[in-house]
């Protein structure tokens, strides 16, 4: 995702780290029980996609801050 700029994108990022929260949940499940390092390995690109939405939520907020607009509106 690119840099977000308002807040439907800042939705849209939330909910996006929503869904893969629950994909590797559900990796968890179905997964790591039978074979951990395969779960390890399967949960990475949700874990680093989270990580660079975390990181796009982050710098959209310190811009707001900057800025001194409150977050929400």
């Amino acid at each position: 995702m690119a840099t977000i700029t308002n807040e439907a994108q800042l939705q849209q990022a939330i909910e996006q780290i929503q869904g893969l929260c629950r994909a590797i949940d559900s990796l968890r499940t179905d997964i790591f029980p039978k074979n951990p390092k395969n779960f390890a390995i399967m949960a990475e690109g949700p874990v680093d996609e989270i990580r660079k939405l975390q990181a796009d939520i982050d710098a959209y907020i310190q811009h707001l801050e900057a800025s001194g607009t409150p977050v929400g509106s």
